[in-house]
């Protein structure tokens, strides 16, 4: 595996937010550093994390970048990069499965392909297992144990109808799935469904939004393929709408496999996205915390690649966003949720 580590220097370690700004290009082209020893700054700066995903024409990931291959804009105006890295991270991985009553034949299959990423996660990952229909139920809070992991995938119970909007605000507003200030790691949540939701207190709006402010990546496997729009469709297929909406907006992608032949592909897919991901960093020229949308675009000269990423931040709610290089930009920002509830599998 073809790693890069962070650029930086000892000046930049230690200087202080008001002679930060002037310190950048001493950043930019300092000495590579040993690995995961990544730049740290004064809590009062605002450290834009963004976890990039290059693949090419064949859909193939693509490592070896370098810092130099990546040109980041804000609102179309340029922005430097100061931190940029491809090692391999540790992963906290939310898998949310539907367990509906419509799931009930797709189910041995979804958990064979889920066992294979539970499987495909190293000692320093960690991940949770839920099942979501009309309720919302954590089968295994976060763990590194596969063997824990494995027992919740096979635990997976249909019934009921589908809540996946409340599980995926359940899930991001969740205080637990959140790491440590010092903590390098990469935040992704998978969800699996095969239909439209039917018995959520919450829209896809609020989903979609909340989605914007958190720096999770997720992707996203309907098991329904989308109606095709044709002159009769009153509406456009709204539960595809969704899930497509939700990857793009938050970086990650979205899948309607033909067939439940095909899933094990997907979840291997996504595997190896979340290991072959750069995480590249920077501080907005805009200072200005108005709490607009700004929108992020980054470009790569290489080739014909193809990359994806979040598509913007609120500058207002930025405070210090925590992603694979959360331990960047230092601070002890609040995310302001509060507990949520969790229900419990019943015991045996």
């Amino acid at each position: 595996m073809r790693h890069r580590t962070p650029t930086q220097t000892a000046a930049g370690r230690a200087v202080l937010a008001s002679v930060l700004m002037t310190a950048l290009p001493l950043l930019a082209h300092a000495e590579p550093a040993p690995p995961r020893n990544l730049p740290t700054f004064s809590s009062a700066v605002d450290v834009v994390n963004l976890n990039v995903s290059v693949s090419d024409g064949k859909d193939r990931h693509v490592t070896g970048l370098a810092a130099t291959d990546f040109k980041i804009f804000e609102d179309g105006v340029p922005q430097q990069l100061v931190v940029f890295t491809q090692e391999r991270l540790p992963i906290s991985l939310a898998i949310l499965i539907d367990s509906s009553l419509s799931m009930q034949p797709s189910l041995p299959a979804v958990k064979t392909a889920a066992m294979r990423l539970v499987r495909a996660l190293q000692p320093d990952d960690q991940a949770e297992i839920i099942q979501f229909n009309h309720r919302f139920t954590v089968l295994q809070d976060f763990t590194n144990d596969q063997g824990l992991l494995e027992t919740a995938v096979n635990g997976i119970r249909a019934e009921g109808a589908t809540g996946i909007y409340n599980a995926l605000y359940l899930t991001l507003k969740d205080p637990k799935f959140r790491k440590k200030d010092d903590e390098l790691r990469r935040q992704a949540v998978v969800v699996l469904s095969d239909g439209e939701d039917t018995s959520s207190m919450v829209s896809d709006e609020q989903v979609l939004s909340l989605a914007k402010k958190e720096n999770v990546t997720v992707f996203s496997i309907s098991l329904r393929q989308p109606r095709p729009l044709t002159l009769d469709t009153e509406a456009p297929d709204r539960a595809a709408f969704f899930l497509t909406s939700l990857a793009r907006d938050t970086g990650g992608r979205s899948y309607f496999p033909a067939g439940l032949a095909q899933i094990d592909g997907v979840y291997d897919k996504i595997a190896d996205e979340l290991r072959t991901q750069y995480a590249l960093g920077y501080i907005s020229s805009n200072p200005i915390r108005d709490g607009k949308w700004r929108r992020i675009a980054i470009f790569t000269a290489q080739g014909n690649l193809m990359l994806r990423h979040k598509q913007g931040y609120y500058a207002g709610a930025l405070r210090v966003l925590r992603s694979a290089v959360g331990a960047a930009a230092v601070g002890t920002a609040k995310t302001g949720a509060s507990t949520l509830p969790r229900e419990q599998p019943p015991q045996d």
